[in-house]
């Protein structure tokens, strides 16, 4: 059957699945705070600079951002 392709896929692990979900959970802003941190590498100055944000608020949104992932780390 030619639509067999989805079983040579590699699995995902459950721990990277609950991560994926809890970023998806997040809100707007954090999440794409947090993400501008972590996948693009850009610093503080510059995700507050992009998003019109101030710093302060740019480290409370990476703040919320990792305790949510370590809360959700924790309860797996």
């Amino acid at each position: 059957m030619r639509w067999r392709f989805w079983r040579r896929a590699p699995r995902i692990s459950p721990e990277l699945a609950r991560m994926e979900r809890t970023v998806l959970q997040m809100d707007p802003v954090t999440r794409e705070v947090f993400l501008l941190h972590r996948l693009n590498s850009l610093g503080y100055r510059e995700i507050g600079e992009r998003l019109a944000i101030d710093l302060p608020e740019v480290e409370r949104r990476i703040a919320d951002a990792m305790c949510c992932l370590m809360q959700a780390s924790a309860e797996g």
